[in-house]
């Protein structure tokens, strides 16, 4: 049986490797009470994210995609 990688692996969502972190950090900096106010944070902190990171995230990806390949599917930074 080929092994295939589960449909959303962390390696290439860019939330994951990269967005989420920074909107963790934001968002998360006090403690929040309720959903809405997760939610408010949440929002609040994807609004703060500069255009020019957003872009360097998506130009980074294909050397992710490369990464991977190099790696043969394996473990890759």
């Amino acid at each position: 049986m080929k092994d295939e990688w589960p449909s959303s692996t962390p390696e290439f969502n860019a939330l994951d490797y990269s967005i989420g972190s920074i909107l963790e950090a934001k968002a998360c900096a006090k403690a929040l009470k309720t959903v809405e106010s997760l939610k408010c944070a949440l929002i609040k902190a994807w609004d703060e994210i500069p255009l020019e990171t957003l872009r360097k995230v998506i130009d980074d990806f294909p050397k992710r995609l490369n990464a991977c390949i190099e790696a043969q599917g394996g473990y890759f930074e």
